[in-house]
């Protein structure tokens, strides 16, 4: 089976969401060896500015063109729908995952890992953790990033019909409140205690910012022209940034890099409050991708990028199943040993059966997609 190009669907947007989500499977695995190969490791940004960046991008795509058919009520109503979508499946994945968390722990006789997996609020007073996870603050280790999208996402909805007319303005304010964050020290509350990890006060400008490129090219139909100078900028931000990161996650394996410069580089790279070293290298490495990544790159036909394509275009039941396969894969690795051997079987198995899981799940939609006689253009990851 292939991953077939609907006319006017970019496969570069399935493409780097899937690999975004590969990557999110791999760094969820604790002290894995094989997550030094992801972009984590080669830049101060990783796959969770890749996955928040494509889905402002594809949610502007998606719902303008049906705002642009339909109307904004029923583009909003859609938007809507889709939040509610991803707030069946946050809250089906935190049963899972703390069913899976506790049953493990017992299992295995390992009361720290329930510490590490942060569910212990859960078992000390389940009602009021569920209570909370209903309210999205109750937000346990890898269970962050989807009530995330779903205030984001919300906020769309209320967004979406002033964009047409105001989308600058919009993008000028979500810029005043990004930089208001570090001086204002705004975030949500978390439960327990704490805040949110993703703060949305910042993170929406990454967010708002994917808005603005889908808006321009999949609804006026223009898009975003990035001056020579801005890419020529991109990759000498790029040829320091990344040996930079590379020394910086090589040194910190071999405890050596100086504890001012770590610090530096926690105070500007900060994930929480997308540091502005974060925001710089992720936006340098979407200059160059899209300067070096054309739409019509016969690559993203190979049979390679299809496998990844897919994951792209099955987005919610990838990332969740990808949840549960990180935490088996973490549990399996304490019971029967770290070794690179045992890693890679975990982490090589583990996106093998995403991509499988990727491939099923198109097979069964290009199936009914034909028994109904339509298709598929450019999704928000379905």
């Amino acid at each position: 089976m292939s991953a077939q190009r609907p006319a006017g669907r970019d496969l570069r947007l399935d493409f780097f969401r899937g690999l975004g989500l590969l990557f999110i499977f791999i760094d969820h695995i604790p002290n894995n060896t094989f997550s030094y190969l992801t972009l984590a490791n080669f830049s101060f940004c990783d796959a969770a500015e890749i996955f928040v960046f494509l889905s402002g991008y594809s949610a502007a795509l998606v719902f303008g063109r049906e705002a642009a058919r339909e109307g904004n009520a029923f583009a909003m109503a859609q938007v809507l729908k889709r939040c509610w979508t991803l707030y069946v499946a946050h809250i089906f994945l935190f049963v899972i995952y703390t069913a899976q968390v506790s049953w493990t722990a017992q299992h295995f006789e390992n009361a720290l890992f329930i510490e590490e997996m942060e569910i212990a609020s859960f078992l000390d007073e389940p009602h009021v953790a569920i209570a909370k996870a209903l309210e999205l603050v109750h937000q346990p280790l890898f269970m962050n990033i989807l009530p995330l999208y779903i205030v984001l996402l919300t906020g769309f909805a209320v967004a979406l019909p002033v964009l047409r007319r105001w989308l600058w303005v919009l993008v000028g304010i979500s810029a005043v409140v990004y930089g208001l964050v570090p001086f204002v020290g705004i975030n949500l509350r978390a439960y327990p205690a704490g805040v949110w990890f993703f703060n949305p006060f910042a993170w929406q400008f990454i967010f708002v910012l994917g808005i603005a490129c889908g808006w321009k090219a999949g609804v006026e139909g223009s898009p975003i022209h990035i001056p020579r100078w801005a890419t020529r900028l991109a990759f000498v931000v790029l040829a320091v940034v990344v040996p930079v990161r590379i020394w910086v996650s090589i040194g910190y394996f071999a405890d050596g890099v100086p504890p001012a410069f770590g610090e530096l580089v926690y105070q500007f790279a900060n994930k929480t409050d997308l540091g502005p070293l974060r925001l710089a290298s992720f936006l340098s490495l979407a200059t160059a991708v899209v300067y070096l990544v054309p739409r019509s790159a016969a690559w993203l036909e190979s049979a390679p990028a299809r496998a990844v394509v897919l994951c792209g275009q099955n987005s919610l039941q990838v990332f969740c199943l990808g949840i549960f396969f990180s935490v088996s894969a973490h549990s399996l690795l304490l019971e029967f040993g770290y070794d690179l051997v045992n890693q890679a079987i975990a982490t090589i198995g583990g996106c093998l059966l995403l991509v499988g899981t990727a491939r099923v799940l198109s097979w069964s939609k290009s199936r009914k997609a034909r028994r109904v006689g339509g298709g598929s253009g450019d999704g928000a990851g379905e």
